[in-house]
């Protein structure tokens, strides 16, 4: 399928590049025990990337890596804003966090903290922060502020630093280290694609690769509720095989799994491979489930159109992207509509349109509240506990293409017994093999109904195997089924 011509976002233009950064006084010129940073950096970057960080900066890393930084600075509207990769600083040319000119040997100081330390500085007020030696502060009309993570890879080493400032003193929130932390592995995801597409053998190396940036490794603990997710991708059969994979989190007195004595409360990966079809094929479908701001949880399906790399570079976007905003936002139309803009801005000469579906959810006296809104997706269905079936939610336009999609947000409040159910148009499009009729909305409606009072991995299961069986065996296209359970 081909992606339809879209309206054109805000021009961020091609980010700065400030190469070989200041030298850094032995003694350290933040008053922190500093290093040079790009000497620190040396030995994990060498690692990483085989053939040096300067081929990939020259093949397009440059761009998404400033627009991380971007990205960070508009999301805790901070004035200044960069990534600091292998020794190199990108940073936006334009938008909220546009930085003019170079970075002073002060901001170079912190990165390298960061990188000596292998963890987060936070600072609120260099003036007063006792970390600061008095003769090393910056110029307050400049910064005062600053917050900084480090980037990792895979293995946990430490390949580069996501930042932002401030000209004024501010308390940075917990949701705003979460953003910044979110954003990094995002900027490790840029990281990894390129140097995959660089390096690796075949397709089926570079999916591994893109494992963490697809779907999640597990799904997390939610108290009082059950959920699951079911993933196949097209050309697989059910639960085996490269591409086939289920995760599971359960609250209280919910069991994970199909046996009694699962241990609660804890999600697990299950299956080979991750978003892998046949013939090593990266596929585009995604889901999610985060904490959020205000005591809320994230739930999202979606479905990037096409496959392969660049589907799979939009995949990891929308995932990482989601989940800086909703620390946030919890608006479920808001958030898509962030999402939306992040997909414009962002600089490719590969646009693909995704659809999605996003669910906010908060536990209330009484049930489960769930606030939805959909951008293009099938919509969701809601079970309840009497075994009627709803559609829930209202279309939306899908993202990626207009500046201002059409998106609504739809509220209810699950009970006891009732369940939610998010798929991809790949359980719905199923077909099968002797007339290719498709599976189809009414088929599924009924499967639902059917299904009693099973556990949250179980209907999830049911789902996938039914459409399974109904295709003869064999998917055409990568299915994704998720269900939230209020036990009774």
């Amino acid at each position: 399928m081909s992606a339809p011509e879209r309206e054109s976002g805000s021009d961020l233009g091609r980010p700065d590049i400030v190469s070989d950064p200041t030298p850094m006084d032995p003694a350290g010129s933040t008053g922190l025990a500093c290093t040079r940073s790009a000497d620190l950096l040396a030995a994990g970057s060498a690692d990483l990337l085989a053939t040096g960080s300067a081929d990939l900066l020259g093949e397009g890393l440059t761009e998404s890596l400033g627009r991380v930084a971007m990205l960070a600075g508009t999301a805790l509207s901070a004035p200044r804003a960069s990534v600091m990769f292998a020794g190199t600083y990108l940073l936006p040319q334009h938008g909220a966090a546009r930085i003019d000119g170079p970075l002073s040997s002060f901001e170079q100081g912190l990165c390298a903290d960061v990188v000596r330390s292998r963890d987060k500085l936070i600072i609120g007020d260099v003036r007063t922060d006792s970390r600061v030696s008095g003769n090393s502060r910056p110029d307050p009309a400049s910064m005062l502020a600053w917050a900084g993570v480090p980037v990792h890879d895979q293995d946990d080493h430490v390949t580069g630093v996501l930042w932002v400032a401030d000209q004024v003193a501010r308390r940075w929130s917990a949701s705003d280290v979460t953003v910044l932390e979110t954003l990094a592995r995002l900027a490790w995801s840029e990281v990894s694609l390129r140097a995959a597409l660089a390096h690796s053998a075949g397709r089926a190396a570079l999916a591994r690769t893109l494992e963490e940036s697809l779907l999640p490794p597990r799904l997390p603990y939610i108290p009082g509720l059950q959920v699951a997710a079911r993933y196949a991708a097209g050309g697989t059969g059910a639960g085996a095989g490269t591409g086939a994979g289920a995760w599971a989190g359960a609250g209280a007195g919910a069991e994970v799994g199909a046996g009694a004595g699962s241990e609660v409360g804890v999600g697990a990966w299950v299956g080979a491979g991750v978003g892998v079809g046949a013939g090593g094929e990266v596929l585009g479908d995604f889901c999610d489930v985060f904490p959020a701001a205000n005591r809320t949880w994230g739930i999202v399906v979606g479905d990037v159109c096409g496959k392969g790399p660049a589907a799979a570079k939009r995949t990891a976007l929308a995932r990482y992207a989601l989940r800086a905003v909703a620390r946030r936002q919890t608006r479920p139309s808001l958030l898509l509509a962030g999402l939306n803009q992040v997909l414009l801005d962002w600089p490719t000469d590969d646009p693909r349109f995704l659809t999605a579906i996003y669910a906010a959810v908060r536990l209330v006296p009484g049930g489960t509240m769930v606030r939805i809104s959909s951008a293009g997706h099938p919509l969701a269905l809601v079970r309840t506990a009497n075994g009627r079936v709803h559609q829930f939610g209202r279309p939306g336009d899908l993202l990626g293409v207009l500046a201002q999609p059409e998106l609504h947000d739809s509220q209810r409040l699950l009970r006891s017994g009732d369940s939610l159910i998010l798929f991809s148009d790949g359980v719905t499009e199923a077909r099968r093999g002797a007339d290719r009729e498709l599976y189809g909305d009414e088929r599924l409606r009924r499967l639902v109904a059917g299904l009693d009072d099973l556990t949250a991995v179980a209907m999830a299961e049911a789902i996938q195997l039914a459409t399974l069986s109904f295709s003869d065996g064999r998917r055409s296209d990568d299915t994704v089924a998720l269900v939230m359970k209020v036990p009774r």
